[in-house]
């Protein structure tokens, strides 16, 4: 029963174990209960059942008397590693694990969440488990402690946090002896929060003259995680997060003198696959979200406005009320409601559908913004009365500004959806204060506005998130993208995604979606080498602006040799209001043009072949860019481009001038170009500047041999890329859209093989530079 104090196994009838080859029968009930889900497509429960083998394959096999297996399984930010750590704690039970605990954040709401979810795929539907936590309540020690000899597999869905963690450790503890034939399985959920040892080890006294000292200890969660791991025998530990730099980083050779080796994955290291229909970073700020309009800039006046006011001691909060409230927010609360009601045209209605609201980590700003929101809607209703028809009229400008989507009907009758949508929000603050709770399951098609701070940034599932007003800032990138809830499945309103976020964060994402993949992309290298994470470091790409996790969590962190191989370095901030500037750009290529006249028309554009690097080095480093640019630093790129051109890389060289026709043109070189049109995101800004089908312009079959459907692969054509050829792409941008004083907007990107170089500006695990 919920809240029970005193557990006790069942005495259900004990599952043999079989010696002619696993009898995979938990996986097989689970996998028939995922196929009888509507939601699952029959080949991504192919792929739970690859990869879920592909992981317990990577394991130390139980036949051996004594190990610890330690591995460590990449996922994507609210991507389905769930379902797979589900399938992998079933086919574990099936090949003898006899406890299984899954540790499962810090939150009760995550726990709550995870453990209802074991419960429907698992242990309903599975062969003899016992589960010693429920939905309510999280693990105490059961009142008869050893009772492995009937309980088949017994599963501990826990916080990660001290006391539940004690607990643990003081049960096992009575287990002494007896755990050799309780093979254990431990699954780390967000594996890169609490798990991570900021502090020392005490030393080996055998070793060491000095005395193993509490002082040198391991920060309390590891070292109450690795004690629970050294108390088995035989013992396995998979840590799963989207965000591994932490776990990366850990010293591979650390070990304590009372608990044991530390958490490195030393064992394998699996990279999940981008899952089907799966939106994350690479579509929403990567290339592939040239076509996309999600991007709302809020302008920095707004978001002081929704800050904390600094006050004196003893003055009271002050409130904020629906006028407080910068217009930026309550277009994205309008904009929430309309989709809500294209949604429900559309057949979604009794599906959840969520609004993201991240500000402050405050959790008195929190309740506040909520408070305010609620007080927002019910004017806009008491505004109604006095004016009718004022709601409509806000939804139609709300409508206008969502831009082109597929709409599910009459623009009237959605617009009527919309302002019935409006009347259904419900306002939930998520933090310990409030108590709030998502309650999806128990009131299925809620029009929830979530507002919230660290409750929101790990690992709890937004279901339905549409909107997301994200003001939140970090230091560091893996908070950055936890805290970021956007990422998910949208089925059938993938178009109707929308986020409200400054143009800086913007461009903090941007930047990420190139560390995410470079860091996939090492992951791969590695189990393609047949190698061990302990044999041979996985390299990670630095952010500019961010440290990849915090300070304490990376003191192994080693800096290398940085690198664009295979990148796509564009301008995407300019400096709008330096006309003198612009046409300095202008005026570099119209003499490059002219030295290099094009040969060849198209694909939209114009070629000009054998360029030599040098002239291209000599452009990028007089190029006058953004001062807050990152992504694209000229002087630096010239730099590295002549180091690879010594080296027989990058020595001859493509420009592509894109050329729409268009009847607004501009003369570069000679030669008259028309205008591409960019819009204007935030002050400086224009989000994507290339177009992926022109990175192909100059290989072999062009960009059509890397086309599927309408989408074009950029990223396969740079891999194609032969390693001595560069290509410079130039368009020459209506100034009118972004509000310039000059003829043109020069932009600037380059499309880059893979080179043989070690790079400059990538990390590294100090402890495996030698691998």
């Amino acid at each position: 029963m919920p809240g029970e104090k005193n557990r006790t196994f069942s005495l259900r009838p004990k599952i043999p174990l079989w010696t002619d080859g696993t009898r995979w029968t938990n996986w097989s009930r689970h996998e028939s209960f995922l196929r009888a889900q509507s939601r699952w497509k029959p080949h991504q429960v192919d792929s739970v059942a690859d990869e879920s083998l592909r992981i317990i394959a990577r394991t130390t096999p139980l036949s051996r008397s004594a190990f610890q297996c330690r591995g460590l399984v990449v996922g994507y930010v609210q991507s389905g590693k769930t379902a797979n750590f589900t399938a992998v704690a079933a086919r574990g039970a099936d090949v003898g694990y006899k406890l299984i605990i899954v540790l499962s954040g810090i939150h009760d709401s995550l726990r709550n969440q995870t453990q209802q979810r074991l419960e429907r795929e698992l242990i309903n539907v599975g062969v003899d488990w016992q589960s010693l936590t429920d939905r309510n309540s999280d693990f105490v020690e059961p009142a008869v402690a050893d009772g492995f000899e009937a309980a088949g597999t017994v599963l501990i869905v826990a916080k990660k946090i001290v006391p539940i963690l004690e607990r643990l450790n003081r049960w096992l503890a009575k287990l002494e002896g007896r755990l050799g034939s309780v093979p254990l399985l431990v699954i780390d959920d967000e594996a890169d929060q609490a798990s991570i040892n900021t502090r020392g080890n005490r030393t080996d006294a055998s070793v060491d003259d000095g005395s193993a000292v509490d002082a040198d200890a391991p920060s309390p969660t590891n070292e109450l995680i690795r004690d629970l791991l050294a108390r088995a025998p035989r013992a396995t530990y998979i840590a799963y997060t989207a965000t591994p730099f932490a776990n990366i980083l850990i010293d591979p050779t650390a070990t304590d003198a009372r608990v044991g080796e530390d958490l490195f994955p030393k064992d394998f290291v699996v990279q999940l696959p981008r899952p089907d229909g799966y939106t994350g970073t690479e579509e929403l700020f990567g290339v592939d979200a040239v076509h996309r309009n999600v991007l709302r800039v809020v302008d920095d006046n707004d978001v002081r406005g929704l800050k904390s006011k600094p006050r004196k001691r003893g003055q009271p909060l002050i409130a904020y009320g629906p006028a407080d409230l910068p217009q930026s927010i309550c277009d994205a609360l309008l904009t929430f409601a309309l989709i809500g009601g294209i949604r429900k045209l559309r057949g979604h209605g009794d599906s959840p559908h969520t609004m993201l609201v991240h500000v402050s980590r405050l959790q008195a700003d929190q309740i506040r913004i909520g408070a305010a929101i609620d007080e927002r809607i019910r004017a806009w209703f008491n505004h109604e009365s006095a004016e009718p028809g004022v709601i409509q009229k806000m939804m139609r400008s709300a409508l206008t500004d969502l831009g082109e989507v597929v709409l599910p009907g009459e623009v009237e009758s959605v617009l009527s959806e919309a302002k019935t949508n409006l009347a259904r929000l419900q306002v939930v603050v998520l933090n310990s204060t409030t108590g709030d709770e998502l309650a999806y399951e128990e009131f299925p098609g809620r029009q929830l506005i979530a507002v919230g701070g660290n409750r929101l940034s790990r690992g709890l599932t937004l279901e339905g998130l549409t909107v997301a007003y994200f003001l939140r800032t970090t230091t560091m990138a893996d908070a950055l993208l936890q805290m970021a809830r956007w990422y998910g499945f949208r089925t059938g309103y993938d178009d109707l995604i929308r986020i409200w976020t400054t143009n800086g964060i913007a461009q903090w994402f941007v930047e990420l979606a190139l560390v995410e993949e470079s860091l996939r992309d090492s992951i791969v290298a590695l189990n393609r080498a047949g190698r061990r994470p302990d044999e041979m470091a996985i390299r990670m790409r630095a952010h500019s602006r961010l440290l990849l996790t915090s300070k304490v969590k990376s003191r192994m962190l080693e800096e290398v040799a940085r690198s664009w191989s295979a990148e796509n370095p564009q301008t995407i901030l300019f400096p709008l209001q330096d006309t003198e500037a612009l046409e300095h750009n202008l005026s570099l290529a119209d003499r490059l043009l002219t030295a290099h006249p094009p040969t060849q028309s198209a694909f939209g554009g114009t070629l000009s072949h054998d360029v030599p690097a040098d002239d291209v080095a000599n452009f990028l480093r007089s190029f006058v860019g953004h001062p807050n640019a990152i992504a694209f630093q000229g002087a630096e790129l010239a730099d590295w481009i002549n180091e690879r051109a010594a080296a027989g890389e990058l020595t001859t060289w493509t420009i592509f001038v894109a050329n729409p026709e268009r009847e607004r043109r501009v003369r570069i070189g000679g030669r008259s170009y028309g205008l591409v049109q960019r819009s204007l995101s935030g002050s400086d800004g224009i989000g994507i500047l290339t177009e992926p089908r022109h990175e192909g312009a100059d290989l072999n079959g062009g960009p059509d041999h890397y086309r599927s459907g309408r989408s074009f692969n950029a990223r396969a054509m740079r891999q194609d890329r032969p390693s001595d050829r560069g290509l410079l792409l130039l368009y020459p941008l209506d100034p009118v859209p972004l509000q310039a004083g000059t003829r043109a907007v020069l932009g600037a990107a380059l499309s880059l093989p893979l080179t043989s170089d070690d790079g400059r500006a990538y990390i590294v695990n100090r402890g495996l530079l030698n691998g």
